[in-house]
């Protein structure tokens, strides 16, 4: 049996999501993972002015949806619906909610806690147990720029991408390798 360097190391290289049943799994494998690379919603130019897609894992959903946070004093939200626009309302509480009103005729305000935060990310966690009632536990939000093309699970990929491609990991990779190699130089030698 013939065993190469590439089998031996290749697979140390491909960190490949593993793959899940829907959306909800995926960030719950995700999330603890790039949880370091989190910001907090007082750094409210990551996410204030900027278009943010969102994304399910719903075979139905095929609107495009936009949420557009205001930076103005009544903290504004416009909310784009294959270009129909609605108003809203946002408000961050206890530094790691916000609480996000739609408008319109049915009016309603919903609690979420931040999941994630960065440039291109914002998720957030629909406070309660969304399970028991058979709803979706995350708001999956992504920068339109950059992302608008792709679907849920390439989003999913890219959002693991900050796991798979941060400095720790590749220093953990190296120092396996180094590990290796002086163990094998100091057999062979």
């Amino acid at each position: 049996m013939k065993v190469s360097i590439d089998s031996i190391f290749g697979s140390l290289f491909k960190n490949d999501l593993p793959v899940f049943d829907n959306m909800d799994a995926y960030l719950d494998f995700i999330l603890p993972q790039i949880k370091p690379y989190s910001e907090e919603l007082s750094n409210q130019k990551l996410f204030v002015n900027k278009r943010w897609k969102e994304f399910r894992d719903d075979e139905d959903f095929h609107e495009a949806v936009l949420y557009i946070f205001q930076n103005d004093d009544d903290g504004s939200l416009l909310l784009s619906i294959d270009g129909n626009i609605g108003t809203g309302g946002w408000e961050v509480i206890e530094k790691s909610s916000l609480i996000l009103e739609s408008g319109g005729k049915k009016q309603k305000a919903e609690l979420y806690d931040l999941a994630f935060l960065n440039k291109d990310f914002f998720i957030l966690k629909k406070h309660g147990n969304q399970k028991r009632i058979n709803k979706k536990k995350y708001l999956v939000l992504a920068a339109e720029k950059g992302n608008a093309k792709l679907d849920w699970l390439d989003l999913m990929d890219k959002m693991y991408d900050l796991y798979r491609n941060n400095w720790l990991y590749t220093f953990m990779v190296f120092f396996f390798i180094l590990v290796v190699g002086i163990l094998l130089l100091s057999i062979f030698w």
